[in-house]
């Protein structure tokens, strides 16, 4: 089998790739340079934080991440000291001296080496406390009534899971690493401002703070490239990934049309995108590195300078070798010091790309949640006691609003008036369904739904992981309207598995497991995904989904195609099974056999036209 090669998406540089990519999102709004959008949402970032359930720990965590800075700090300032004491000592050649000296040497350097241990530990938990509090708000924002669904179907995000998951980790990780130098950078660079000063004079200081100006310029001037090629590596990451996961998913399906090699152009595609990308960024880079590894090594040659100054002049006149080698090792250790913390804030600059980018991602999966609610309906849902579906006037189009599918639609499904929808493939059945049952907004009209009372069966089951009981009462107990608990007991299990005809699923998961025991402990036996998948064939699957249903017993159940794996019999038992339940049906099928379940038939026309039609005038 000849599978064709993605020489396109591959031959094509990365400038060429997201150059449309770019456009759309500087269209939406998305902005990834440094400026104002970026410390917006930076801004909301740490409101985010300081609002979490844990402000408390993340602020003490900060400040004693401040705290413990400033005694490494004091213990770097004395190690920093040491060699110009042994430049005088050994000047000197002052043996009693140097031993006593040699253990001060080796105290104080187990104490920088534990500080510094103890810093990356401090650095690392509070990253941990950061990504708990930032992941749980995100949670609560994203999954939650219609907002992970617009969100995902309008498109406009890609790879939720991506942000959720690997950019709040490393946004959180990188804010965590460099908290504590940007916080404590204000403080070292007066006190060291200082001491130079008192060292060399005023221009010591001044060719240092020019010297931290230029590196400032240089470095900003190329840092918005960087950040848009992180934007677009941690994209291209996440589609890479959502394609492996896509072959592992589809496996059975991949090896039964031997797509093996279909699949395998398109993930070196998507890998290769993820390559090119990176290319990019790295030589984007390599000149933000040029800058800041410049300015980190030049710092030595000015400080030399900068004492050279006050020698020349004669202000150390008199002072002997052993005096002024001292002299010149301890101004050129607060000198360096003094550029290494600016040197230091430069070298943030770097990281502060990877937070711009990172922010961006994770900030504008909120705002496209924030648009989600601004355009939500403020109407209530019908009330309870008016138990009806009611369309009208609707216009149901794709969520772009690109195309209409069906127009001027009007229909009132009261309770046990069950309806079946009909229609030719791609006519828009299962888009009708969406907008009746509240799922997509209709773009023109009206739409009233008792959601409470509602519950929906897609054609492909959602299997969940957990214990047979925790299958069937999905999404889990819920409160009545008396303030009553629903549970799941043994007598509702084992009607329920036999109104559908899966009586014999507990003794097969028994065999399966090689467990045994009574019937309640068979079903809470929890078990992964993977082994429901296993064990479940897929009309079993859409079983497990109608069994739900039978325990819920809600007024309505909308049903797009959720039996197609079944036979004829199995289908017709199932429909039977909920129709003597009393829920009322709003179906979508191709099969006659399954009209005399329904009362009213709503046949999709081309053209956004439908015609509307009581079964008995068809049977």
């Amino acid at each position: 089998m000849h599978t064709p090669a993605f020489q396109p998406l591959i031959s094509q540089g990365p400038e060429d790739q997201y150059t449309q990519a770019s456009d759309k999102c500087a269209n939406n709004g998305y902005q990834y340079a440094v400026g104002l959008v970026m410390l917006r949402r930076l801004y909301r970032i740490f409101g985010v934080l300081q609002r979490s359930q844990t402000p408390r720990y993340i602020g003490l965590g900060c400040g004693a991440l401040l705290v413990g800075k400033l005694c490494a700090e004091i213990v770097f300032y004395y190690a920093g000291r040491l060699p110009s004491e042994f430049y005088k000592v050994l000047g000197d050649k002052d043996v009693k001296a140097f031993f006593p000296l040699l253990l001060r040497c080796m105290a104080v350097v187990a104490a920088a080496g534990t500080s510094r241990a103890a810093l990356d530990y401090g650095a690392a938990a509070l990253g941990v406390m950061m990504r708990s509090a930032l992941t749980t708000y995100t949670h609560r924002r994203y999954i939650r009534a219609r907002a992970f669904y617009e969100t995902v179907s309008r498109g406009t995000v890609d790879n939720p899971d991506q942000r959720i998951t690997q950019d709040v980790e490393r946004l959180a990780s990188s804010i965590a690493t460099i908290l504590a130098e940007l916080l404590i950078a204000p403080f070292l660079i007066v006190y060291y401002t200082v001491r130079c000063w008192s060292m060399a004079g005023p221009l010591g200081p001044l060719a240092i703070y020019a010297y931290f100006v230029a590196g400032v310029l240089s470095t900003r001037a190329v840092m918005p490239p960087i950040i848009r090629s992180v934007y677009h590596q941690e994209r291209e990451e996440g589609n890479l990934r959502f394609q492996e996961v896509r072959i592992t998913e589809f496996a059975e399906s991949i090896a039964f049309f031997a797509g093996e090699d279909r699949e395998r152009a398109a993930a070196d595609a998507a890998l290769g995108r993820v390559i090119g990308v990176q290319h990019v960024l790295l030589r984007r880079q390599f000149w933000l590195g040029l800058i800041t590894q410049v300015f980190s090594y030049l710092g030595a040659t000015v400080s030399y300078a900068i004492i050279a100054v006050p020698i020349f002049l004669g202000k150390y006149d008199g002072k002997t070798g052993s005096e002024l080698s001292s002299i010149v090792s301890m101004n050129a250790f607060v000198s360096m010091y003094l550029i290494y913390r600016f040197s230091v804030v430069i070298e943030q600059a770097k990281k502060l790309t990877d937070i711009a980018g990172y922010t961006a991602r994770i900030v504008q999966l909120w705002e496209e949640v924030d648009r989600v609610e601004d355009t939500e309906e403020q109407e209530e849902d019908a009330a309870d006691d008016d138990m009806r579906i009611v369309a009208e006037n609707v216009t149901v189009s794709t969520p772009s609003g690109e195309q209409v599918l069906v127009s001027a639609l009007t229909v009132d499904v009261a309770a046990g008036r069950s309806l079946i929808i009909t229609g030719a493939n791609g006519v828009g059945k299962t888009s009708v369904l969406r907008t009746l049952c509240g799922l997509w907004r209709p773009a023109a009209g009206s739409v009233r739904v008792p959601r409470r009372e509602l519950f929906f069966l897609p054609q492909t089951a959602y299997i969940v992981a957990g214990s047979l009981r925790e299958q069937l009462s999905y999404p889990g107990q819920q409160r009545g309207d008396n303030g009553s608990v629903r549970v799941c007991g043994d007598a509702d299990l084992a009607r329920i598995l036999s109104a559908v005809g899966l009586a014999q699923l507990v003794g097969r998961i028994s065999s399966a497991t090689g467990a045994s025991g009574a019937d309640h402990l068979a079903y809470d036996r929890p078990y992964p995904v993977q082994f429901w998948l296993k064990v479940l064939s897929p009309g079993e699957q859409q079983k497990i989904s109608a069994a739900r249903v039978l325990f819920w017993r809600p007024r309505f159940a909308i049903l797009d195609e959720c039996t197609s794996a079944l036979d004829a019999a199995a289908e017709a038992s199932v429909y039977q099974a909920l129709v003597d339940a009393g829920i009322t049906l709003v179906s979508v099928s191709h099969r006659q056999s399954l009209f005399k379940y329904h009362h009213m038939r709503l046949d999709l026309l081309p053209q956004g036209q439908y015609a509307l039609t009581p079964i008995q005038a068809i049977m």
